[in-house]
């Protein structure tokens, strides 16, 4: 096995455990900024193990920058599409809950804000489709559009399209900086 694809592999598989461990001892279940951060982190570090040992098993003086971001992007894409399936059944069978109070608290939001006549009237103001409905019919529409948005199919295809265009951001970043910085004795 190729060593990116093997540090994608380890790197996901790492994540899906460390979220799986918050979730049995109840951390980090509200907050979406840190195990965020963990995940961002996690596919660099699996972008950086799998571009270095690829580089090492090539030869580290070797090779050009796009076979390198393509080195890369063999430990990104397995992670992102690895931890984008897990996010979806996480969000789909372990923690439901999650996703279902996140849109009921912005429903709550949006029932509140719809019970100030001014933010009607600027919402029949700023879209024309609004300016022939009830405000019983706005609520309903935009409360529809919540529930779509939190829909687990929804998550899936946002956090892949979030990771895949992450990991080939940095598989540049982490090409360029090898090649200028780390290895460029080797690039002379």
């Amino acid at each position: 096995m190729r060593p990116a694809l093997k540090y994608g592999l380890l790197f996901a598989a790492g994540w899906i455990v460390l979220k799986m461990i918050f979730k049995a001892l109840g951390i980090l279940q509200d907050d979406l900024f840190v195990p965020g951060l963990i995940n961002n982190f996690f596919l660099l570090l699996a972008i950086a193990f799998g571009l270095y040992f690829e580089k090492k098993k090539e030869g580290l003086g070797n090779g050009t920058a796009l076979s390198d971001i393509k080195n890369a992007m063999i430990a990104g894409t397995p992670y992102a599409v690895i931890v984008s399936v897990f996010i979806f059944f996480y969000y789909k069978d372990v923690s439901p809950e999650y996703v279902e109070n996140r849109a009921q608290e912005r429903i709550d939001m949006v029932y509140k804000a719809m019970q100030r006549p001014a933010y009607v009237d600027s919402l029949k103001m700023s879209d024309a489709k609004y300016a022939v409905m009830t405000n019983e019919e706005i609520y309903s529409e935009m409360k529809e559009g919540i529930l779509s948005s939190f829909d687990t199919n929804f998550l899936l295809t946002f956090s892949l399209l979030g990771l895949i265009v992450l990991a080939v951001t940095y598989s540049i970043f982490t090409t360029v900086i090898f090649r200028k910085i780390l290895l460029r004795d080797y690039y002379k």
